[in-house]
């Protein structure tokens, strides 16, 4: 039974395994290539399972350790064309990896068919990815958006399991130390979900059928776990937790959290 493990949530670091012991894939790879390889050693997998890295976009929390990991362990890349040609202009991937784009394109590998899709993000090009198992169960990570547009919508509904960011709490943000063009940026609808936008999409999903949701991408700054459990417990208040839907929240660095779809 393959399942997610968010290996690395937060604006400081972002890397999610998708698989099992035999075989999966990893997206993003935003923290050193060591701490990637023993954190999916504390999960009991190895580093060599790794059969591909997907790239959401070029930020350092997606990145940092991506040159590191291909080149120690000769791992193919996928990302869209733009950030393909990123990573490597600007040297962020080792020079003899295989690079595939994911524009429009489903991809296969192992046992997994993924597919992007795009996400408003403050980058040349952004998205989440969307992965459809053997057995046909489906789940998506979407993180770093800064609104759900129709075609984030359309490639949620349907699935098993998703990863939705749910970055910031609003008041946390407002009163919050960082400056304001920078607050400015991250409310914006090239910057990052809201812990009320992130509640309404939750909504739309059960409504069309997906129960199982883990909350990533929070601000250390500008949220708290409780605040964003909460947030999204009130926002299902008409749904039973734990029996209509199962709720979890990713940790920046949660070698604990395996959740089967």
């Amino acid at each position: 039974m393959a399942r997610i493990y968010p290996l690395f949530s937060s604006s400081s670091g972002n890397c999610t395994y998708i698989g099992d012991e035999r075989g999966g894939i990893l997206i993003d790879a935003g923290v050193s290539c060591k701490k990637i390889c023993d954190a999916l050693r504390g999960n009991g997998l190895s580093p060599e399972a790794v059969q591909g890295v997907f790239v959401t976009h070029t930020h350092s929390d997606h990145i940092q350790g991506l040159k590191v990991l291909t080149k120690k362990y000769n791992i193919p890349v996928y990302a869209q064309r733009t950030n393909l040609e990123i990573l490597a202009e600007k040297d962020k991937v080792y020079c003899q990896c295989s690079l595939s784009e994911t524009d429009g394109i489903k991809i296969s590998v192992g046992d997994f068919q993924i597919e992007s899709f795009a996400t408003p993000h403050d980058t040349p090009a952004s998205c989440g990815y969307k992965v459809t198992l053997s057995d046909g169960k489906i789940c998506a990570v979407c993180t770093d958006l800064g609104y759900v547009t129709p075609e984030i919508s359309e490639a949620l509904r349907g699935c098993d399991l998703v990863v939705l960011e749910s970055n910031y709490d609003e008041v946390m943000l407002k009163n919050g130390p960082y400056p304001y063009d920078l607050k400015k940026r991250i409310a914006s609808d090239h910057g990052h979900l809201s812990n009320t936008d992130c509640g309404k999409q939750l909504c739309d999903l059960i409504d069309n059928g997906v129960c199982r949701f883990i909350l990533g991408h929070l601000s250390q700054h500008n949220n708290t776990p409780q605040t964003a459990e909460q947030s999204a417990v009130n926002a299902l208040g008409h749904f039973r937790r734990n029996k209509d839907y199962i709720l979890h929240v990713a940790k920046p660095e949660g070698e604990g959290l395996a959740v089967a779809f």
